[in-house]
């Protein structure tokens, strides 16, 4: 017979997480093998058991140490070990910061209890979940930052050439006898650069051109 999957809970809400405590217990393949209500505390706990849990599920905003934090802690100590954030926040940007430090599922708490359990089974077997509310938003997130970034590497020919004349120590002046262009064009152009490199000044430009070998 397949050993149960052993899950931890850490959420600061008593309630909420005796509840799951309680309906995860029913499942003859799921037991719960700790539970905590803060994330500091819960990695004591966790490192106190043997066998380590093999699922955390975990909420990202609690008193003391942040849901965050702690994820990426228990993954360097237990990179074995699976994440599942289980939270009330559905944006987009924990979505994507949260699963790059290695988390495996995320669920809203709005969530119904057959979500969690499909969760928890799917993550045991070696899969990943996102609940199915947070998955347009993120994929929204995905395409935005994409596009963003395609913006931010378009640059003109003329605004390399520019980018170019920073490199070269050039002030706006002198680019603008160069490229026989006003010294007002010049300044649009930077602006323009700018933004398109999410650079701050000159100096930062020229630094960020370098390190992506927009220029040489």
């Amino acid at each position: 017979m397949t050993a149960a999957t052993r899950v931890f809970l850490i959420d600061d809400h008593h309630v909420l997480r005796q509840g799951i405590a309680r309906m995860l217990d029913q499942e003859s393949d799921i037991t719960v093998v700790g539970q905590a209500g803060d994330a500091q505390s819960g990695i004591r706990s966790m490192e106190a058991l043997q066998p380590y849990p093999e699922i955390v599920v975990i909420d990202l905003k609690m008193p003391g140490q942040s849901g965050m934090s702690a994820i990426a802690e228990i993954i360097a100590a237990h990179p074995e070990t699976k994440i599942i954030v289980f939270t009330m926040y559905d944006n987009p940007g924990y979505v994507w910061s949260t699963m790059n430090a290695g988390a495996r599922g995320y669920l809203l708490k709005s969530a119904s209890s057959s979500d969690l359990l499909r969760a928890v089974r799917s993550i045991a077997n070696g899969g990943a979940y996102l609940q199915a509310e947070i998955t347009m938003p993120l994929l929204k997130r995905l395409v935005q930052d994409a596009r963003t970034a395609d913006d931010r590497g378009a640059l003109s020919v003329r605004e390399m050439h520019i980018l170019e004349a920073l490199a070269d120590g050039l002030s706006n002046k002198a680019i603008a006898k160069t490229l026989s262009i006003t010294e007002e064009t010049v300044k649009s152009h930077l602006k323009k650069v700018y933004e398109k490199l999410g650079a701050a000044d000159r100096a930062h430009a020229v630094a960020i051109a370098l390190r992506q070998q927009l220029i040489g």
